[in-house]
């Protein structure tokens, strides 16, 4: 290639680049912070397509789907359900319902751009031991109405969809929840104002947003994505029910002091389990371990 033709190559290229860098903080604007973006669902496609993790979550076992699609096909009873909140959103959600009458409730919360699907797996153990089990997609994800994030906040509306189900539902005497990143988030920010939950279970939960590694790759500061989101570790003193926090030493998205921070910033009980998955990767890095913490910390935590 001439001279000339090689800068001119260089020089397209070159603009190329400055598009997609100028584009970025344009795109990570329109999915987090202006009304909501069709960029969502195509995501979720796309990574249901590739079964890929959306980020760099660091080491131990990725998550493994089921290969079921609901607890149906699993051979568990549940109900399709369409929960109402109380700003007028549908979120999609299922209920197992336990075997036995007089059963403590669980609700699990999934992560950002996960689903109540990522969670069929912790639903099939919790199912047998003898919980109703209620899982739901946040707004903005999954099969629910489109919202855009706000990293916890907004999303107690959720939590408190489902909470008002299992009370009208006669089984939220006893409820417990189950939350990870995202998820635990808003369960922290619900547990705040709803004295309902009656035990917490926060799996890589972030002492302060912006003090975060999500945001890393737009290169972004977390505060430009998603403004205003609340500190769990200025909201735990506040917080007077059993706590268990999970972590792994591998989270290169909140490295694991955010779990210590947390954990000291709780109220008495409160448990801790640390160990070297990445990012709410515990589950399935280590599922028997994980599956029994959680059941000895509800057991104590629930028990009449």
């Amino acid at each position: 290639m001439s001279k000339p033709g090689t800068q001119y190559a260089v020089f397209v290229l070159l603009f190329a680049l400055a598009l997609v860098v100028a584009a970025m903080p344009i795109i990570a604007s329109d999915i987090f912070r202006q009304p909501y973006s069709e960029a969502w669902p195509v995501i979720h496609r796309t990574l249901d397509r590739l079964d890929f993790s959306y980020n760099p979550p660091g080491g131990g076992a990725p998550p493994r789907w089921p290969s079921w699609r609901d607890p149906g096909g699993a051979n568990i009873y549940y109900r399709d359900l369409t929960l109402t909140t109380a700003d007028g959103l549908n979120l999609e959600a299922w209920y197992v319902p336990a075997t036995e009458p007089g059963a403590p409730s669980i609700i699990l919360s999934h992560g950002l751009l996960g689903s109540k699907w990522g969670m069929l797996q912790l639903m099939s153990w919790f199912h047998e031991a003898g919980y109703n089990v209620m899982l739901f997609d946040f707004r903005g994800h999954g099969g629910s109405d489109p919202r855009p994030t706000t990293i916890g906040p907004e999303e107690v509306q959720d939590v408190q969809a489902a909470l008002d189900w299992l009370e009208a539902e006669g089984v939220g005497d006893r409820v417990a929840g189950l939350g990870m990143s995202l998820g635990a988030s808003a369960l922290v920010n619900t547990a705040l104002q709803d004295d309902r939950l009656d035990a917490l279970v926060l799996d890589s939960l972030f002492a302060d947003w912006g003090d975060t590694d999500f945001a890393q790759g737009y290169r972004l500061p977390p505060e430009w994505l998603v403004p205003g989101v609340p500190n769990p570790e200025e909201l735990m003193p506040q917080i007077h029910v059993p706590v268990f926090f999970m972590h792994g030493t591998a989270d290169i998205l909140t490295h694991e002091d955010h779990a210590h921070r947390l954990y000291r910033a709780a109220n008495e009980p409160k448990e801790i389990w640390i160990n070297d998955s990445g990012h709410a990767w515990s589950a399935w890095t280590y599922p028997e371990v994980y599956q029994q913490k959680v059941l000895d910390f509800l057991d104590s935590a629930l028990s009449d």
